[in-house]
């Protein structure tokens, strides 16, 4: 009888949690969007008022998208970016953040992430989408006494953020993918495959 009521109980589990971390999900966005201007509301009108700081955020982000449109506008964003690109701390973070947003939404800047490619990381056996971003430096590969790639290791699903890996050349093994199929197939976790992996694993 008990390992039936388990069974139920873990059908029930099994088919439930799907949905119970769908609702998690849009519960922790729906406070951190509201989180945002929502304080402000609060002071403003004097009591609280749920919801009203992701329609804030919704007409802000309309507001900039029709500011940044025009010449104006274009121009104040490029003078804020370049203030932002000498603060201490912050140039660092902003920038590689709009470096992947760039790649990702506007398929610009490209570039600087030279290739995808493999890496064998964390441990021999399992293999990991990597970003080639340059050769290290002189000092690392002259200490290290061997030829040594950049690869920056986007995370999952937020490629914004991600970590830096030092990884002998020998060991890269270089994608055909495109840099935006890439990160599409490192932010949807395997799910969305590129066109160049589905044609070769028919082929190969």
């Amino acid at each position: 009888m008990w390992q039936r009521i388990s069974a139920v109980f873990f059908r029930g589990l099994v088919t439930l949690l799907p949905l119970l971390v769908t609702i998690w999900i849009l519960m922790f966005m729906f406070n951190f969007l509201d989180g945002i201007l929502g304080p402000l509301f609060n002071m403003i009108f004097g009591r609280p008022m749920p919801g009203a700081g992701i329609i804030g955020i919704i007409v802000l982000i309309f507001l900039v998208g029709y500011f940044a449109s025009y010449i104006i506008g274009a121009k104040l964003f490029n003078w804020g970016e370049l203030f932002l690109s000498h603060v201490p701390i912050v140039k660092s973070i902003y920038s590689s953040v709009k470096q992947v947003n760039d790649v990702l939404f506007l398929h610009k800047g490209a570039g600087e992430f030279r290739r995808a490619c493999l890496v064998e990381y964390p441990r021999k056996g399992i293999y990991t989408v990597g970003f080639i971003t340059s050769d290290a430096a002189s000092e690392i590969e002259s200490k290290a006494k061997e030829k040594l790639i950049n690869i920056f290791i986007a995370n999952t699903p937020t490629p914004a953020t991600g970590f830096l890996i030092v990884v002998p050349a020998k060991d890269v093994i270089l994608l055909d993918m495109k840099m935006d199929e890439a990160f599409r197939y490192v932010i949807s976790g395997g799910v969305l495959k590129p066109a160049e992996v589905e044609e070769l694993r028919k082929n190969g």
